[in-house]
């Protein structure tokens, strides 16, 4: 009797052996027919897959390149509030990561310069007047730029509500914005705030800053003073 109970124990041993033998080493067919199971999730977990966590890649998604206008394109926008709310934009690129915005409001032309950083960012590295119209500036060249040091970041992502960026905080995002130029969809709104004031940029992917808000907050009775400037038209300059 004992030596039959051996021989069952025996036999059992070996099936539950060949169950596992075939668990880690399915055949092709079994490997196309399987479904998930709870221990292939648990590897994913293992191996750091952001399986439930796809918001985890969003800050390598975003091509910061693309928040700016084409090479050589002026950027018209009409103003409201005072004489120097109304301004062209003229876009440079000098390289795939540097790109030159001159802005002239009719007081004075400025001149900023933005390097694309390889850690998905954009940094303004150069912030001067200057006296020339845009096509007759000379600009720095690139080993000029790469030795230039850091002003304020302009851009960082993830583009999500709160995230902070200086002194600035993005308040909305996917949102609507009507201009005389067209009406934008997901824009998002960079805020910047005291106790005095309200400021904003808008900004929409394939075009960059399509608006700026400000309200100055007067106190008592009187009304906010408030200032914009809105895309109107943009030359692409051919």
């Amino acid at each position: 009797m004992k030596r039959l109970l051996f021989i069952l124990s025996l036999i059992c041993l070996t099936a539950c052996t060949n169950n596992q033998l075939n668990t880690k080493n399915p055949t092709s067919e079994e490997m196309t027919n399987e479904t998930p199971t709870q221990s292939d999730n648990i590897k994913a977990d293992e191996q750091d897959i952001p399986t439930d966590h796809p918001e985890n890649n969003v800050v390598e998604e975003i091509d910061f390149a693309k928040f700016f206008m084409k090479d050589n394109s002026t950027a018209y926008f009409i103003g409201y509030g005072n004489e120097y709310a109304t301004y062209t934009v003229h876009t440079k690129w000098l390289s795939d990561r540097y790109v030159a915005l001159t802005e002239n409001n009719g007081g004075a032309v400025m001149q900023k310069i933005y390097r694309i950083t390889e850690n998905n960012k954009v940094d303004l590295i150069y912030n001067e007047i200057v006296e020339d119209f845009p096509y007759e500036i000379t600009y720095p060249t690139i080993n000029e730029l790469d030795n230039l040091s850091l002003i304020e970041t302009f851009l960082n992502g993830p583009i999500e509500i709160g995230k902070v960026i200086g002194r600035w905080e993005i308040v909305q995002v996917e949102t609507t914005v009507e201009t005389p130029y067209q009406t934008f969809d997901d824009v998002f709104v960079l805020e910047e705030t005291t106790d005095d004031f309200i400021n904003r940029r808008y900004f929409v992917e394939g075009f960059g800053e399509i608006k700026r808000e400000s309200i100055m907050h007067i106190g008592g009775d009187e009304e906010d003073f408030i200032v914009t400037s809105t895309l109107e038209k943009i030359d692409d300059g051919n």
